[in-house]
């Protein structure tokens, strides 16, 4: 290893800087629960651009995923690529529902369509899989890529993570969050590209890429880990879960000034997604291009930092993967504390409490979710790749609430039972990779948990559907703001008012962003 002492300080002083950050923007008074949750309700575009890439970054990217494209090559980066479909659901079908319904959380939406046992479910779900899956992984990634590097036990690095990133994220709330992932996501895609730059002037792109399957997006139907199927799921089961109905990421959303600063900051971060993929995918294809012998395909990043950087860039690269970690925990926590105390404490609470009694009782849901998720941390290790831990388990739980989402939002007659009976279903259906993995017991192709996702997705759709056709609807008086109308595309007058010419126009970039997707697709199918 050639790290040396100006990369220490380089990255001690990375972590001053973030948790100077973290505390600086966090220190205004909050009085309410939107203060904290939602940032008062006062993130602009670019924040919150910034901050879902920040915040959908973190080890099983830059560990998992560089590991992922290292073994199975090109196609690895559609888990970055093809998010376009996903995202435009979320500017034109979702993000109008949140914003003019003032949520807060994504179960209470549910609530508001369907009724109390749906929210209810769905937020055990959420505070369940953030913990044991989401925050256990972040949390084992990063400490494990930074055992290869300083050869210290990953769990000096766990506790030490959790520890700066949680004081200042269950001090300043979303505030904190936000601000602290705008200078992170700056700094983890130049880390990023930096590699990608780098490696392809080392390598050569034709070496890169490689023969055979490792040169295609799209790979066969019989591929042992990305069939072409499983991007069918890909795109229509997990990305829409991940990004339309997903806390962590629609938490910035939510606290948009207005609803044209939480579309156009959808559609900045889709733009950034462009250089996301060469940023995390692509650096393991230059590592196996360098070393097609590594023993773990997880500590392909780090070898590319050890191996490519000269030493004084080795701290910045090393400052730009712990942003990456840093900013997932604290989006993570804020998340599941906000779930927990909106749509369980407060929703069962039968006292009549303060809100800064709430605001407290989150931060104390935040330390507790820190401390959980460091418990389940050796669940990831029965994984031989990181990334595809939370990819599959991901994957099943994705199918039946997309299907209550969708269905409740374009059908008017979905009705509660429907959505209790599907969502309830994600119980079992999380179970199944960590018993597949221990005593494989699925048939090919369902074998594959991706190709078993596709058929999840289907038979949630279908039994939604069934369901409610067989049982009695809400009244249409209750539920008639609550599924979409053509209104919905446009924005509201008091906000359309403002954004009148043709480069505010959210229309325009979005077609822009689609086409420059589309042409990718094109020339690396």
């Amino acid at each position: 290893m050639r790290f040396g002492p100006l990369d220490t300080i380089i990255l001690s002083l990375y972590l001053v800087i973030v948790a100077f950050i973290g505390f600086r923007v966090g220190r205004k008074e909050k009085e309410t629960t939107r203060d904290y949750f939602l940032a008062g309700s006062r993130l602009p575009w670019f924040a919150i651009g910034f901050s879902m890439v920040a915040s959908s970054i973190s080890t099983e990217q830059f560990i998992g995923e560089v590991g992922f494209a290292y073994s199975h090559g090109l196609a690895v980066v559609n888990w970055e690529w093809l998010n376009f479909p996903a995202l435009s659901f979320l500017i034109w079908l979702f993000v109008p529902f949140y914003i003019r319904g003032k949520i807060t959380t994504m179960p209470e939406f549910l609530e508001r369509r369907f009724g109390l046992a749906p929210r209810t479910i769905f937020a055990i779900l959420t505070i369940l899989t953030y913990t044991i899956v989401n925050l256990a992984l972040v949390l084992y990634g990063g400490g494990l890529a930074l055992n290869y590097i300083f050869n210290i036990p990953v769990w000096f690095w766990v506790v030490l993570l959790v520890a700066v990133t949680g004081a200042y994220t269950v001090y300043g709330g979303l505030t904190s969050v936000v601000w602290t992932d705008v200078f992170q996501a700056i700094l983890l895609l130049c880390g990023g590209l930096t590699i990608f730059g780098i490696g392809i002037h080392k390598v050569g792109w034709d070496s890169m890429l490689s023969t055979g399957d490792r040169a295609h997006l799209i790979l066969p139907a019989n591929h042992p880990a990305v069939p072409w199927p499983a991007l069918i799921a890909l795109a229509l089961s997990t990305n829409i879960w991940y990004f339309c109905t997903n806390q962590y990421i629609n938490q910035r959303v939510l606290g948009a000034k207005d609803e044209w600063h939480a579309k156009m900051g959808v559609v900045f971060s889709g733009f950034l997604g462009i250089f996301l993929g060469l940023s995390v995918a692509f650096p393991g294809l230059i590592a196996y291009a360098l070393n097609p012998n590594l023993s773990d395909p997880n500590q392909a990043y780090p070898f590319l930092i050890t191996e490519l950087l000269p030493p004084v860039l080795q701290g910045l690269l090393l400052a730009a993967l712990v942003s990456a970690i840093m900013s997932t925990i604290s989006s993570l926590v804020n998340s599941t504390a906000t779930v927990f105390t909106i749509d369980i404490y407060q929703r069962f609470s039968k006292n009549q409490r303060s809100e800064k009694h709430f605001v407290r009782v989150g931060q104390f849901a935040g330390a507790g979710v820190l401390l959980l998720g460091m418990v389940c941390v050796p669940l990831v290790q029965l994984w031989e790749h990181i990334f595809a831990y939370v990819q599959e388990v991901w994957i099943l739980l994705a199918g039946p609430t997309v299907a209550v989402y969708l269905v409740g939002i374009l059908w008017r007659k979905a009705t509660n039972t429907a959505a209790t009976i599907t969502m309830a279903l994600s119980f079992p259906l999380s179970v199944i990779p960590f018993v597949q993995k221990i005593y494989p017991f699925l048939p090919d192709p369902i074998s594959n948990i991706f190709v078993l996702g596709v058929f999840v997705l289907i038979g949630s759709l279908i039994l939604m559907v069934i369901i409610s056709i067989f049982s009695k609807s809400e009244s249409y008086e209750k539920i008639k703001d609550l599924y979409f109308k053509k209104s919905m595309f446009r924005l509201p007058p008091e906000v359309a008012g403002l954004r009148k010419r043709w480069y505010q126009r959210i229309g325009v970039w979005w077609v822009v962003y689609v086409a420059i997707f589309i042409m990718i697709y094109i020339i690396l199918w």
